[in-house]
């Protein structure tokens, strides 16, 4: 890490307060809880309305509140009658229900609040619902309205507001339907909310009816909170530390006070503050992650850093955020630091971290995750992608994956796309990594394919794909081989492979940075020149095709691949072209060409080349030499026989080395899973269009002592319509393409 100066630490006053007097220092609390026996307050029941509520419940979705609405001609004075003469008692209990919700939410509200007075219908929608769940045919026609209930006691409390309370709340209180009963405050709706909190079900309207009525609700839990220990009394703490969260302790101690100055102390010396619920015990932080030794915190502003004390507290909070997400004091005390100097620090600490039983220490992943760039990336990608199966499993190795998928940039996604294909841990790693891709290739309307592409660096080369390095007195010009091989031309126009070192005579400053610059160039280059160059193989073998803009700026133009573009055969529909040095296009002939702006643009494979001869004859001329074998590459046909057979004889019997058959992983086989006594016995393959490719062999490959058994026999090979499903197809099925690759990985295999 590049040492920078050091800023002065903040002044106490600067501190974010959690980390100037974290709750987890302060002695614990060990007295006998406080109990008192208080009254329930005898308040006035009343009605607070968020805003939109209200008339969110007074149009809902679908215009309807949990039935079909009579007509507008229906005589309301007679209808309100027969429920008020007991006559709606005899009717069908769906009849029943329609007619009531149309009372309360059609008629002149007059008559809806009688019926919602009259105590014999406050179970009509319970005895509808009894009556459609006993016979669902019966009651076909109500389907769409089944389960829409809620709109119904919502619509009532909106329109009606207290002339529905009893309603409402007997619904609470009977049938734990808590739909409507958020805008009404009394001691009786407080009792409801404290039995439902953290319940299943309600636990939302729960939070939202604190979160609407705040002090007022937690004045009204106080005597719960304040009564014996029991499950009552931690519903009740729970809740008045949702308030608390919202308000501050100190709002919450002050609702207490309506019940006396005892119950405030007694509510005061209570964990309501958020901030008091940290994990017990704190996760372990590694004695390595010392402050002293690690870069220093700086606040917004970059003009003071967190003293060495708050630092070593501000790790505690990484390791709690990390075990307990939720817990509230992390965000603000985030929000308040500078997020540069946490992406360095969050690098440190991973450097720094020991910790055996995860990837890293609770502390570790936190600000690798929350606050790791892409030099966190560059930092952990190549680490884990040599972990096993063991590492992944046991130590929580996916979860680094968030580092990669919250990042998104393009280092993260190349880090990713690395991982998808290459992790070792090829049960969740490499899986769960290229699920990560797909997911991030699909929200940006690309396939995984189509992603990578866009990925590519430039290095910062100019668009003639060159790179300039300064000497002083000495340039040199970096240019690529058909490998993508970095190689430097001096001022004399002569090829060297590899930049010299820097002499007496040479700037002491540009020519040793120029030097190191080539040097990381050639290690950076190294490792995405070997995937480009697979991948463009795998588009040949495919038959991927990119629109002439997309063929320009991905390949022609880049920087990097336009090295390799132009060592290839391109094709635009029927049409063949290559890229000149001067970037333009020619044909076999020579000629220029110009592809059609809807043309297709493919890397054809020889198969797909009708005039091959001309093309190699052109190559050959100009001294081209590919990237990888196109024009010179083996085709193989398949017999009329071996067409028309489910099975691939050819190769039958053959006797080959185990170490051959692992060797064809390298080319994008896998072996299959072990069997009983740890024998793997085939090896397979996935086509690009989805079939599944399975060579068996025996005695097998022994997982554990592959040497015992070095000779493998070749038994039979045959192609399946998907992963291990369907019946043995015909080979001839095939796309001759895959059928021409696949013979020729297996005449590899057996020559």
């Amino acid at each position: 890490m590049t040492r920078t100066p050091r800023v002065p630490d903040a002044p106490a006053n600067a501190v974010p307060p959690l980390l100037a007097e974290p709750p987890w220092t302060r002695p614990s609390r060990t007295a006998e809880p406080v109990v008192l026996k208080l009254k329930a307050s005898k308040e006035q029941t009343t009605v607070r309305w968020a805003p939109g509520m209200r008339e969110e419940w007074l149009n809902p979705e679908g215009g309807h509140f949990g039935a079909e609405p009579l007509p507008d001609g229906t005589d309301w004075d007679a209808l309100a009658e027969t429920f008020a003469s007991g006559e709606a008692l005899g009717l069908d209990p769906a009849d029943r229900y329609r007619a009531f919700i149309a009372l309360v939410m059609q008629a002149p509200p007059e008559l809806g609040k009688r019926l919602l007075a009259d105590d014999r219908y406050r179970d009509v929608e319970d005895r509808f619902d009894k009556a459609y769940h006993d016979d669902f045919r019966k009651y076909a026609a109500w389907r769409d309205y089944a389960y829409s209930s809620y709109k119904l006691y919502r619509g009532a409390a909106a329109r009606h507001e207290l002339d529905a309370y009893g309603f409402v709340l007997h619904a609470a209180k009977n049938r734990s339907l808590f739909h409507g009963l958020e805008p009404f405050l009394d001691a009786k709706v407080a009792q409801v909310m404290i039995k439902h909190v953290g319940a299943y079900g309600n636990g939302d309207r729960v939070r939202t009816w604190y979160a609407l009525h705040g002090t007022d609700a937690a004045r009204l839990t106080v005597p719960a909170a304040l009564r014996k220990p029991g499950p009552t009394r931690e519903r009740a703490e729970e809740a008045l530390r949702l308030v608390a969260g919202e308000h501050g302790h100190g709002a919450v101690v002050e609702a207490a006070r309506h019940h006396g100055d005892e119950a405030a102390d007694a509510i005061a010396a209570l964990r309501t503050d958020p901030l008091d619920l940290y994990p017990d015990p704190l996760p372990a932080v590694p004695a390595e992650l010392d402050p002293e030794r690690l870069p220093q915190v700086l606040l917004r502003g970059r003009e003071h850093a967190l003293p060495a004390s708050a630092t070593r507290h501000f790790l505690t909070l990484l390791a709690i955020a990390h075990v307990q997400p939720s817990y509230p004091g992390y965000r603000p005390v985030v929000d308040a630091l500078d997020p540069e100097s946490l992406a360095g620090f969050a690098c440190a600490v991973f450097v720094a971290d020991r910790y055996p039983g995860q990837w890293a220490s609770p502390a570790a992943q936190t600000a690798l995750l929350q606050f790791g760039d892409d030099r966190a990336a560059d930092l952990v990608a190549p680490i884990a992608k040599r972990w096993d199966n063991w590492d992944t499993w046991n130590r929580g190795g996916t979860n680094v994956l968030r580092l990669f998928t919250r990042l998104g940039t393009p280092t993260a996604l190349r880090h990713l796309h690395m991982l998808s294909e290459k992790a070792a841990d090829q049960k969740r790693l490499r899986p769960f990594a290229k699920s990560a891709l797909k997911r991030i290739a699909d929200e940006r309307g690309y396939t995984p394919e189509q992603l990578a592409d866009r990925l590519v660096p430039d290095f910062g080369l100019d668009a003639e794909g060159t790179l300039t390095l300064d000497y002083g007195r000495r340039r040199f010009t970096v240019g690529f081989d058909e490998h993508l091989k970095p190689f430097v031309t001096d001022g004399e126009g002569k090829v060297r492979k590899t930049l010299p070192k820097p002499g007496v005579k040479d700037d002491d400053t540009l020519a040793p940075a120029a030097h190191q610059r080539f040097a990381g160039l050639k290690k950076e280059v190294r490792t995405v020149a070997a995937e480009q160059i697979k991948r463009l193989e795998r588009a040949m073998v495919a038959g991927r095709s990119w629109t002439p803009e997309e063929f320009r700026t991905l390949f022609a133009e880049h920087p990097l691949l336009r090295h390799v573009t132009r060592r290839l055969v391109w094709s635009a529909g029927p049409d063949a072209f290559r890229v000149a040095e001067d970037g333009t296009f020619a044909d076999a002939a020579d000629d220029a060409f110009v592809p059609s702006p809807d043309a297709a643009i493919t890397l054809p494979h020889p198969l797909r080349l009708p005039d091959l001869d001309a093309w190699t004859e052109v190559f050959a001329d100009y001294a081209v030499l590919q990237p990888f074998e196109q024009l010179a590459r083996p085709v193989h046909r398949l017999t009329d026989g071996e067409r028309a057979s489910t099975r691939f004889g050819r190769y039958s019997g053959a006797t080959v080395h185990f170490g051959r058959i692992t060797g064809m992983t390298s080319r994008g086989w896998e072996l299959g899973d072990k069997e009983d006594g740890g024998f793997r016995r085939q090896v397979m393959h996935m086509t690009g269009d989805g079939r599944h490719v399975m060579v068996f062999f025996s005695p097998g490959i022994r997982v554990y002592a592959p040497e015992e058994l070095a000779e493998q026999e070749i038994r039979d090979v045959i192609v399946l319509p998907g992963r291990y499903s369907g019946k043995p197809m015909p080979w001839g099925d095939l796309d001759p393409v895959a059928a021409s690759e696949i013979v020729n990985d297996l005449t590899r295999l057996t020559s």
